[in-house]
């Protein structure tokens, strides 16, 4: 089952999981490339996770018009031009778009009529917002940081979702935006003091453990950065589960021909061939690992898995930042973040009784397909399966990174951090504090020569989205 398309059953919007599919295969969105769209490899970021996140929500297709011509450069990518890479992420490249569908835009706007529902994404430093089109009240994608275009990403498509779904009367036609130096920081998010510092810092050697939703979008976000050629990360993937057809729906490192495979070897496979070297731990994470010399000190915790996140006490990292998300049709969207050490230690988070697994409800459209089927087994087990959708993972990787980027650059850690995005106005949280465990092993930062890079590329016109 498709894990987003999954919410009409749990909402009872649907009465069966081919009418969800057939529901979800009307939603549309389109992305508009505007003159000095590439200019940043915060930009290229964006643009590569909208098309990628859109493209596993919104089943009626993603199209991509408009300045395609560019070599990319963030390392995932390096070398290939934009528009061969939309048919790969599950997108189509249009010229003439002729539909009304809701429509994304990076650079600069176009001219002419535009859809009823059109929204700018833009960064500058470590901030990311959407805006209404016509609204101008955009960031000025000056500071490159590829984490802020992620997070733009992510915020928009995530708005196009609200949209067609109808979640929310606003989406579209509010401004909303957050600072990654700050996360915490509301009504004042666009402050100086919360741009955040240049990007110079990357992590040099982290442990991934969990490579389904959350863990692959961690390897994506990392995939974005600026590395050096000759500083690519280290990195120990952990994990033991093979590719099913349901990660489609939720992991950006996966392909359709993944099918079957161990998932640590396919994200190992792509992150080689973008420069990264890896170790491959093919087993659970569990009371009996143990971080050995001369392995990373690092862990970002990508595992849904109570059990699992108690036995980070004993693992013994010096550092460990964990996301864990909703579940549910109505609280999918919401993003809980712990770094570790901090205040509390994982056991008493995570008590030994939360350990238990609660019994499933089934709604009355499950309690139907379960006698029109004869198949309450296999509908218990799919009412247990979360709600999940890429876009709220990628906003997750990108605050996960932060959390590990900004001490190199002097900033704080986060304990505790709720997000939800339906509206961002709520999220909640200790003030950041100096991080407690030693800092990641690093390498400086490099940019790729991009034409006219820090260039403003708000304001300005470009051709008709008519």
């Amino acid at each position: 089952m498709h894990r987003l398309a999954k919410l009409a059953l749990d909402s009872g919007e649907v009465s069966s999981p081919e009418e969800a599919l057939a529901l979800f295969s009307r939603y549309r969105v389109r992305i508009y490339l505007g003159a000095g769209w590439a200019e940043t490899l915060a930009g290229q970021a964006c643009f590569l996770t909208a098309l990628n996140t859109a493209a596993r929500a919104f089943l009626g297709g993603v199209e991509v018009f408009g300045d395609l011509e560019h070599i990319l450069r963030v390392p995932l990518f390096e070398g290939r031009k934009a528009h061969g890479v939309v048919k790969e992420l599950g997108g189509a490249v249009t010229v003439d778009p002729k539909t009304d569908s809701p429509t994304l835009v990076l650079g600069r706007a176009p001219t002419g009529s535009t859809a009823a529902f059109c929204v700018r994404m833009t960064w500058d430093a470590w901030c990311a917002s959407i805006s209404p089109l016509a609204a101008d009240s955009g960031l000025p994608c000056v500071e490159d940081n590829p984490l802020a275009g992620v997070a733009a990403a992510a915020l928009g498509v995530n708005e196009a979702f609200l949209h067609v779904r109808g979640d929310l009367p606003d989406a579209g036609h509010r401004a909303v935006g957050i600072s990654l130096w700050d996360p915490l920081a509301v009504a004042d998010w666009r402050a100086e003091a919360h741009r955040g510092p240049t990007l110079r810092y990357l992590p040099s050697s982290l442990w991934l453990v969990g490579l389904g939703h959350l863990g692959q979008a961690y390897g994506w976000v990392l995939g974005m950065l600026p590395y050096p050629d000759e500083g690519r990360p280290h990195l120990v993937l952990q994990d033991f589960d093979k590719a099913a057809r349901s990660n489609l729906s939720t992991c950006m490192l996966l392909m359709a021909d993944d099918l079957g495979k161990r998932k640590v070897r396919l994200v190992a496979q792509r992150l080689e061939a973008a420069g990264f070297t890896t170790d491959l731990v093919e087993r659970r994470f569990g009371s009996n690992h143990h971080r050995m010399t001369g392995e990373p000190t690092t862990a970002l915790f990508g595992v849904d898995n109570v059990t699992a996140r108690r036995d980070l006490d004993s693992a013994g990292f010096a550092m460990v930042v964990e996301a864990g998300l909703g579940s549910g049709h109505r609280d999918f969207r919401n993003i809980r973040l712990h770094t570790f050490p901090g205040p509390r230690r994982p056991s008493e988070i995570w008590t030994a009784d939360a350990a238990a697994q609660a019994s499933v409800e089934l709604n009355d459209v499950y309690k139907k397909l379960a006698l029109e089927r004869d198949d309450q087994c296999g509908m218990t087990l799919l009412a247990s399966r979360a709600v999940a959708t890429p876009f709220v993972g990628a906003l997750a990787g990108a605050l996960v990174l932060a959390e590990v980027v900004r001490p190199l650059h002097g900033g704080g850690v986060h304990s505790t951090l709720d997000l939800p995005m339906k509206n961002l106005r709520y999220r909640t949280g200790p003030e950041a504090v100096e991080c407690r465990g030693l800092l990641t092993p690093y390498v400086q930062a490099k940019y790729s020569c991009l034409v006219a890079a820090n260039t403003n590329v708000v304001n300005g016109a470009e051709e008709s989205l008519s």
